[in-house]
């Protein structure tokens, strides 16, 4: 789309043709009329409705600086993927003129804010010997994923105690380390730390998946390489190290990293300089170092699975993220805060919010939010009892369990206030038992079975090896 042509009765219709165009099109939308004030902006830049029926009227300088829309109503030409704030926080911008025959009778406005990542990637990935793309990349850097340490939902002492663990962590300029399960929130964390660090400033925000890049690769894509350094490495290429600046980088999964990466790794770590492969000019490190796994280093280093002096090295603040089961409490605010990005309304029994609170989220806040995605596809504004919560989260384990023995985490909780008529079985049994009804379910689908728990394939493959599942 670079024009949108409608009749000016067609543009101050709300509610009609043009808003399900909009709602439909795009993740987010800002419409503005000839005196560049707010027509109508979608539902996922304020969940809250008494706040975007506040901004609705509004010019659009009430949303920060979006002056390019008053460009756009004047030329009539379109501005695709503009860098601009959105409520303080970075974001790309296209905006494009709504025209009545000749006439520019407005300007909608689509904003990316999250989800960069992909692009970002890509461009990583093209020659960064080139002016243009090494410029473009840097700027992407700088829009990061858009947490701030407010976006981790909870008030739960446990939440309390971490976030101000991350904001004292953020500026006393130490590695950190994020530890948590699988879904708990660590990547809010990082970015989070990153946002609190800078204080908005726009730097750099580079993440790396230590699973996801192949290990003969990683130093490459970590320090950068010079041409001929290696069979197709045909020019010279800057590393993640070097283009973080003076921002961030993330190290996600680094309990996956090779034990040769880690002892190069920690060699950066203490110098705080490096060198490209096959070259010899020495870069100084500038960047803070933000590290996160969902394995306990500690057991690892003493198998000696991962460096001891890298695993102390990069704990020097370690940071905890309680599971959900730790933290019932913020179960309901979770879903209101879940239903509220979707634009929609569970409504929830207090036994079915009892259910919710006693079980065990294998694949936490992720799991749960599936669950909540699944729900207002099939029960939006639909009373939701605890037999709707049992079903959902014991399906296709009911034959299981009675087969093997396994106990339901809901099972015989007709009177869940009444006391146990067993000791519970451990949260290591749990996770196993879980691991046994997916697959079992998923008729060994590996792919359905992540899915069922909520939780990336990459996970359950580390599941099924700690657990020594076929």
């Amino acid at each position: 789309m670079q024009t949108l042509h409608i009749s000016r009765q067609e543009l101050h219709t709300r509610g009609g043709v043009l808003d399900r165009m909009l709602d439909s099109l795009f993740d987010t939308a800002i419409l503005v009329d000839t005196d560049c004030r707010i027509l109508y902006i979608s539902a996922s830049s304020f969940p809250d409705p008494s706040q975007r029926a506040a901004v609705v009227g509004q010019h659009i300088s009430v949303l920060d600086q979006l002056s390019p829309f008053e460009e756009v109503l004047r030329t009539g030409q379109p501005r695709p993927d503009l860098f601009l704030e959105l409520h303080g926080r970075p974001c790309i911008s296209s905006l494009f003129p709504v025209l009545d025959g000749e006439r520019v009778i407005g300007v909608v406005g689509t904003i990316t804010v999250r989800n960069l990542g992909r692009l970002k990637k890509v461009l990583s990935q093209l020659s960064d010997q080139a002016a243009g793309f090494r410029g473009l990349y840097q700027d992407l850097a700088r829009v990061d994923s858009g947490y701030r340490l407010e976006d981790f939902v909870g008030e739960s002492p446990r939440v309390a105690d971490l976030l101000d663990k991350a904001r004292k962590a953020a500026h006393s300029g130490e590695s950190v380390l994020i530890l948590g399960e699988t879904g708990t929130g660590k990547e809010i964390i990082a970015s989070g730390i990153h946002a609190e660090r800078h204080g908005g400033r726009p730097l750099p925000y580079v993440t790396i998946n230590c699973t996801a890049i192949p290990e003969q690769l990683l130093e490459s894509e970590l320090f950068g390489h010079e041409k001929g350094a290696f069979t197709g490495a045909t020019e010279a290429r800057m590393g993640k190290f070097q283009l973080a600046g003076d921002g961030d980088i993330l190290l996600d999964e680094i309990g996956d990293m090779d034990l040769q990466m880690q002892s190069k790794l920690l060699r950066v770590l203490e110098s705080r300089e490096f060198e490209r492969v096959g070259g010899r000019e020495i870069i100084p490190l500038r960047a803070g170092i933000i590290a996160s796994t969902n394995q306990n280093l500690l057991a690892m280093s003493e198998r000696r699975a991962f460096r001891a002096d890298l695993y102390y090295r990069l704990s020097t603040i370690e940071l905890y993220l309680p599971p959900l089961r730790a933290r019932p409490e913020d179960i309901p605010l979770l879903i209101d805060r879940l239903c509220a990005q979707k634009g929609g309304r569970l409504r929830l029994t207090s036994q079915a919010m009892e259910y919710l609170q006693r079980y065990t989220w294998p694949g936490n806040v992720r799991q749960l939010k599936n669950l909540v995605d699944r729900w207002l596809v099939f029960y939006d504004g639909v009373q939701i009892t605890g037999r709707h919560v049992v079903d959902e989260l014991t399906i296709g384990q009911r034959s299981y369990n009675e087969a093997f023995g396994v106990t339901d985490p809901l099972a015989g909780t007709e009177s869940p206030s009444g006391p146990a008529s067993a000791p519970p079985p451990t949260l290591a049994d749990q996770e196993r038992a879980a691991l046994e009804q997916a697959l079992a379910y998923a008729r060994g689908n590996r792919a359905l079975a992540a899915r069922v728990l909520g939780i990336s394939r990459t996970a359950l493959y580390q599941k099924l090896e700690r657990f020594h599942l076929s």
